[in-house]
């Protein structure tokens, strides 16, 4: 049974990228993922937790913020090298992505827009992201 709710590491998905993450230069990575989507029209799915994720991290490494996640280990770890390098360099990027998962062409927006109930929830996670990254 896969694991989903309104929370950014609440997601199957979105622990396996954090897992990526925790295997490679996660700025560089983060990077990658970002050139992934620019040229494309739609962020699919997994692109999309990609951005979450990677929001996420700069996020806590910026400002602190704190995320509940299953692998509290792998996500302070990732968070702690991400500190020591310059995640002040991405947010821009990160800010500009994050907005398109809540635009039009976001298969992560259509698919929790289908729960009238939990979509406000998690849309407002994303806002909060742009927010403090803006």
């Amino acid at each position: 049974m896969g694991a989903w709710d309104t929370g950014i590491f609440d997601d199957d998905t979105a622990i396996d990228v954090l897992a990526s993450l925790s295997l490679a230069d996660p700025l560089e990575q983060m990077n990658e993922w970002f050139a992934n989507v620019a040229d494309s029209d739609y962020v699919e799915y997994t692109d999309g937790q990609c951005i979450l994720v990677s929001g996420a991290i700069i996020d806590a490494a910026l400002n602190g913020t704190m995320y509940r996640c299953d692998d509290e280990e792998t996500l302070s770890a990732v968070v702690s090298v991400v500190n020591e390098k310059d995640p002040g360099s991405l947010k821009a990027t990160a800010v500009l992505h994050l907005q398109r998962l809540l635009g039009e062409n976001s298969e992560l927006r259509e698919l929790w827009e289908e729960n009238d109930e939990l979509y406000p929830i998690w849309r407002q996670n994303v806002q909060d992201i742009i927010g403090r990254l803006s």
